[in-house]
């Protein structure tokens, strides 16, 4: 199959550490035609570490280029919406970096681009393609803990403005979208926590904001429900100090599943089962094939 031409619209942290060093490793799928970002500064830098790929100051004038099949976006939340309805309206595959949008309406407005448009539009969500969310769920559909009822997710990290690159970035501190870091982070589990349980029917949530220097918000208890009828209940607090854990408990009618960081194990009445240090891909690479496989394959 063809390479697909790609042009990339913001050339800041994400697109600079995520997508370009996966992008690297497929070239047999991608190739870089041109670049935007509305600072020449950092347009010109990255055009130099992709090896001279062409810039432009102007995203229209991106999407005006017929060397540029589908386009990357990685841009502030808040942009996301225009950004990605004016690419589609040139004609351009599209996938644009998580969340979807700086609020519910205008990620409802982009859900409806599907039947307006015959082209790919791909949210790049990473957790929906790591191999430890992955294995568990096939550890559910074959029934290693009996029926699944109950799940627990400790997420507490902190972010400071010097110990995260990202939390430094001024549209994530002055945001101009809804849940601050709650959001912006947050959206990790929530999309991996859809794709082991089902949909999120009913949910509420105790927020709170910790740190001023990283925005609005940055912590948050939910506890909520799927239409599996599996309840839980997500901790995420991006301000927590002296303690830092990454922790998911499954609970079934006939055993648990524990994930704490990349180590995986399963116990049930008689002990523990199995237990594994699984492999873990951030799932970048995996996205970037999947959306190759889109447009390509349909």
């Amino acid at each position: 199959m063809k390479l697909i031409k790609l042009g990339i619209i913001g050339c800041g942290i994400a697109a600079q550490s995520l997508h370009w060093p996966v992008l690297q490793k497929l070239k047999d799928e991608f190739e870089i035609t041109a670049i935007c970002n509305h600072t020449e500064k950092k347009a010109k830098d990255f055009s130099k570490i992709l090896g001279g790929v062409p810039y432009v100051l102007d995203y229209h004038h991106l999407l005006q280029r017929p060397d540029v099949e589908a386009v990357d976006i990685v841009l502030p939340i808040q942009l996301n919406y225009k950004v990605t309805k004016d690419a589609l309206e040139a004609g351009k595959h599209v996938i644009v970096e998580k969340p979807l949008a700086a609020n519910l309406s205008e990620a409802k407005m982009m859900l409806d681009f599907e039947d307006k448009y015959s082209l790919v539009m791909m949210v790049a969500e990473n957790y929906r393609y790591r191999s430890i969310f992955h294995r568990v769920k096939n550890y559910l559909d074959q029934g290693k803990i009996g029926e699944p009822y109950a799940v627990f997710w400790n997420g507490f990290t902190l972010n400071t403005l010097k110990n995260n690159k990202y939390a430094r970035t001024k549209w994530r501190i002055n945001h101009q979208y809804k849940g601050g870091f709650v959001t912006d982070a947050g959206i990790h589990y929530i999309a991996a926590l859809r794709d082991m349980f089902g949909e999120i029917n009913y949910g509420i949530a105790f927020t709170k904001r910790v740190n001023p220097n990283i925005g609005e918000m940055d912590s948050m208890s939910f506890q909520f429900r799927t239409d599996k009828n599996i309840y839980g209940v997500l901790n995420a607090f991006y301000s927590s100090k002296g303690y830092e854990q990454d922790c998911i408990l499954i609970s079934g009618s006939e055993g648990s599943i524990l994930i704490e960081n990349d180590k995986l194990t399963l116990k049930n009445e008689k002990g523990i089962e199995l237990e594994e240090a699984v492999e873990e891909s951030e799932g970048y690479k995996e996205e970037f094939e999947d959306f190759y496989r889109g447009i390509r394959l349909g």
